[in-house]
């Protein structure tokens, strides 16, 4: 009885299989995406480096004869015209010497006078066979040898003159004294230094830079040169010098950068701050939503045009910056990136771009 059962409800069951067909599995809908349509930029990589300012020419000033120092008129941080001047020298001696040149050229010049004249009278003699050419030849000679002396003693006279004018220094240059080498009474020789002079008409940015920066970096940058006290004042220069060789102590290379205009804030010595921006070659900017991850590496969603299936693409990140990913490499111009949601996402997908027709 209970196989007669069985029986019966297993040819139940099976009648109401056959009888029934089975659903169809949901079909998934394409997921609404927003993306961006890469496209590759120059791009800089911007360095900021603190110098500071110092005059492009810095001149020891001494003088040009020995002597004994009677006066020095200026002081460490005196500002200087061209021409003023700095320091002055004991001049009593050179004073004398000047006298006697001037004595000398005077009395070479009453001798070369009274030459000539005895020349001349020797040639109106002989014109009347008054007396023989030997005298005219001896006193023509003697006339060439007064004017030799008067010369001589002439180029004297015009050195103590310069030696006189030596024994005052003046600035070759307006500018600002910045050191002292000696003082009032103290005995000098001829270039010793006795006030170091910066030019301030033309002035210098200076930094000390890493070599690694140095290489490869073109010689015609433009550096954008602020007051640190001040980023307000500021003005661009251009490099004028990288030095050839590293400092012993700091590995590091002096870059002086030119500064055109400068304003009057930017004093010697004044903290300043440079930027320069160096060429990296093309770049592209996506925002920061875009990056996931393939394995422990970074990647973003593509979307193929033809089918709207998902790519994922592993990418070299450059930087990041609060809301961008700047990208060295894994794009191509024209891919369509996934701006957003990408957390969600898997590769294959199908997906719908924002504002498309459904």
């Amino acid at each position: 009885m209970r196989a007669c059962h069985t029986a019966i409800l297993g040819a139940f069951l099976l009648t109401t299989l056959v009888g029934c067909s089975p659903e169809e599995a949901p079909v998934e809908k394409p997921r609404p995406v927003r993306t961006l349509i890469v496209t590759p930029v120059a791009d800089g990589e911007e360095l900021v480096q603190t110098g500071e300012i110092q005059p492009r020419y810095e001149t020891a000033h001494g003088f040009r004869i020995d002597g004994r120092i009677a006066s020095r008129l200026v002081d460490v941080g005196a500002r200087v015209k061209a021409g003023q001047a700095i320091a002055t020298l004991d001049d009593r001696d050179v004073q004398n010497e000047l006298r006697a040149a001037d004595a000398d050229m005077r009395s070479a010049a009453a001798a070369e006078d009274l030459a000539k004249v005895a020349l001349e009278r020797q040639q109106t003699l002989f014109a009347k066979d008054i007396v023989a050419k030997a005298r005219v030849d001896e006193a023509e000679a003697n006339w060439q040898s007064a004017r030799s002396r008067r010369e001589a003693a002439s180029a004297t006279l015009s050195n103590a003159r310069n030696k006189l004018a030596y024994t005052k220094l003046t600035a070759e240059s307006d500018g600002i004294i910045t050191s002292i080498g000696a003082n009032a009474g103290q005995v000098v020789a001829a270039g010793q230094m006795v006030a170091t002079l910066a030019s301030t008409n033309e002035r210098e940015a200076v930094f000390n830079v890493a070599e690694t920066l140095v290489q490869g970096a073109p010689h015609d940058l433009q550096v954008k040169v602020s007051l640190s006290a001040n980023p307000a004042i500021s003005v661009v220069g251009s490099v004028r010098e990288i030095s050839p060789t590293a400092d012993p102590v700091t590995r590091t290379f002096r870059v002086r950068v030119s500064l055109p205009g400068a304003p009057a804030d930017m004093a010697f010595g004044a903290t300043v701050t440079g930027r320069v921006v160096l060429p990296t070659g093309l770049i592209i900017a996506v925002p920061a939503s875009s990056i996931t991850n393939d394995g422990d590496k970074p990647a973003v969603y593509v979307v193929n045009p033809a089918t709207g299936l998902l790519v994922r693409k592993p990418v070299t990140v450059a930087r990041y910056t609060a809301d961008t990913a700047y990208l060295a490499a894994g794009l191509d111009k024209g891919d369509i990136v996934v701006t957003a949601g990408v957390a969600k996402l898997r590769p294959g997908q199908k997906v719908l771009l924002e504002g498309a027709a459904k």
